[in-house]
């Protein structure tokens, strides 16, 4: 099971006792009955026939574990490194966290330093609101046990697997950093106004508005191999900052990513080479605004569009995948 359902749906599912992820619009979300599930809001969803906005049905995912075990809690600022610290050691964490709140900040900011996360198959996203509500909602993320709704908290559930199988998270990002100009900044942040430029001290802001850098163009730096993403969310005057959806990292290299033509075709067929068949999903807001996914077409990783995309660290422009194999 891993589809937009009516809500009566979902109830179904969840009176059978399934392990559950969900996403949704809130005033859906909150129709929902208690039991075994984690959830988050979003208006936005990938389904096989393609993009589109969804208020009344959620996107419900059937994790494959049995309800003993899997386990739900949330966790608040002060005990982020619990995510790590009391992860199954056979098995898989699923995290969801409110966009623009504090709790996400301060994981966003930190969570390349937690003991052990990067020992754990971890993923997960940062729920938000349609573009429309931005000014007027609150991102929120749900816990089905207890039937808690936070905006300040990080929702974790933590399922375990028998030792024949295992969790393993995948990412896909198909933006490169390009060849031109390197930044490296002094401290993590959303918001920089000075940085390195090609190793001289330069303002960013003016930067940015000289060489009209979009929201559109995010930097990329490497992790492990991987490139990782960092969006721009805007060039604020006021301040003379540049704002990110990410942090920046501090002493890593960044260079302006190359932009990515006939994006969506190049996704899927890179989904096609790599033998992805997850469990579960996410796909960030910017390709979907900006890569064609909205468009009625067919998609072959059906799940919900995020604002942000958690494996370990949060990046941005990703499509991020759990699978469970057999050893």
């Amino acid at each position: 099971m891993n589809e937009l359902l009516t809500t009566d749906e979902a109830n179904a599912l969840i009176a059978r006792g399934c392990v559950l992820h969900i996403a949704g619009d809130e005033q859906a979300m909150r129709r929902l009955k208690r039991g075994n599930w984690i959830g988050g809001t979003t208006p936005y969803m990938l389904t096989h026939d393609g993009g589109m906005v969804e208020r009344d049905k959620v996107f419900v995912t059937e994790l494959p574990v049995p309800p003993d075990a899997a386990s739900t809690e949330f966790v608040d600022i002060g005990h982020i490194p619990a995510i790590s610290v009391d992860a199954p050691r056979f098995g898989f964490t699923l995290v969801i966290m409110p966009a623009m709140s504090e709790v996400h900040s301060i994981y966003s900011l930190t969570s390349a330093n937690i003991p052990g996360i990067r020992d754990i198959p971890l993923m997960g996203w940062v729920s938000g609101v349609h573009a429309d509500q931005r000014d007027k909602a609150k991102a929120k993320v749900f816990d089905g046990i207890t039937g808690e709704v936070a905006d300040d908290r990080i929702v974790v559930m933590r399922a375990r697997l028998p030792f024949s199988k295992e969790a393993k998270v995948d990412i896909v990002n198909l933006v490169m950093p390009g060849t031109g100009d390197t930044f490296v900044f002094d401290a993590p942040s959303f918001s920089v106004r000075e940085c390195e430029i090609n190793g001289k001290r330069e303002d960013l802001y003016e930067y940015a508005v000289r060489n009209r850098i979009g929201v559109h163009q995010p930097l990329v730096t490497e992790m492990n191999g991987e490139p990782i993403c960092v969006s721009l969310r805007g060039v604020d005057a006021e301040t003379r900052s540049v704002q990110f959806f990410a942090p920046v990292m501090r002493g890593r290299v960044y260079r302006l990513g190359d932009a990515v033509t006939g994006y969506r075709d190049r996704l899927i067929r890179t989904i096609k080479e790599r033998a992805l068949h997850p469990v579960l999903a996410f796909n960030c807001f910017h390709n979907y605004a900006f890569g064609g996914l909205m468009a009625p077409s067919p998609y072959p990783l059906p799940g919900p569009v995020v604002f942000g995309e958690l494996a370990h660290v949060l990046m941005n422009q990703t499509l991020v995948c759990l699978s469970i194999r057999n050893k």
